[in-house]
């Protein structure tokens, strides 16, 4: 019979409990890829920021607003291109104004006056028309005219004024005259407040 010595029973049994072991730790460990599959977070990819909305496009050189020679002139050269009824007087559409500034000044004068001295009348208070007021002015006239207002707060209100009065709408829409001026002074200590001068001509 074979005996074995006690030497290489021990060997042996630590053989077997070597190879034991690295087994377990091979089971135990697994590989890498597996461990971490069910632990990644996978992020969504980025949305990019939505565009900014574009500033709108500003006119570099806008145009200035109309003073108050160019709107008065067009309102009057509105109504002038359409024919209208004066009162029972059929005016029909006449040919456009031009501004002069020797009317104008007419036009600022007496409405200085009637704003400063607190009255309302064609009549100055040295007596003068609007005749003797454009010729003080240097302007030779063959034909001239004058409408007055007091209170309006501005020349859309003073122009639907004056259409409706006929005498006033007769002076806008006739054809004797060529060129106009126009003023407006405000002086809030007076009864009307503003006061409102027209001054309509035709040269020699």
């Amino acid at each position: 019979m074979h005996f074995m010595s006690f030497a290489s029973i021990l060997r042996s049994t630590l053989q077997v409990a070597i190879v034991g072991v690295a087994g377990s730790l091979l089971t135990g460990c697994g590989s890498g890829d597996e461990n971490n599959s069910s632990n990644t977070v996978i992020s969504p990819t980025p949305r990019p920021d939505p565009l900014p909305t574009p500033a709108p496009i500003l006119n570099p050189n806008p145009a200035p607003p109309p003073t108050f020679e160019e709107e008065i002139l067009a309102a009057v050269n509105i109504a002038r291109a359409t024919g209208r009824n004066c009162g029972s007087n059929s005016m029909p559409a006449v040919a456009a104004l031009t501004w002069n500034g020797q009317l104008q000044q007419a036009a600022f004068i007496h409405s200085s006056n009637m704003a400063n001295y607190d009255f309302f009348s064609h009549t100055g208070l040295d007596g003068k028309d609007v005749g003797q007021r454009v010729q003080d002015e240097g302007y030779n006239w063959q034909a001239t005219g004058e409408n007055i207002a007091a209170g309006e707060v501005d020349i859309t209100a003073v122009m639907a004024n004056w259409l409706a009065s006929p005498g006033h709408c007769s002076n806008i829409m006739s054809a004797n005259y060529t060129e106009m001026g126009a003023a407006s002074v405000t002086n809030l200590s007076t009864q009307h407040n503003i006061y409102w001068t027209q001054v309509f001509a035709a040269p020699l």
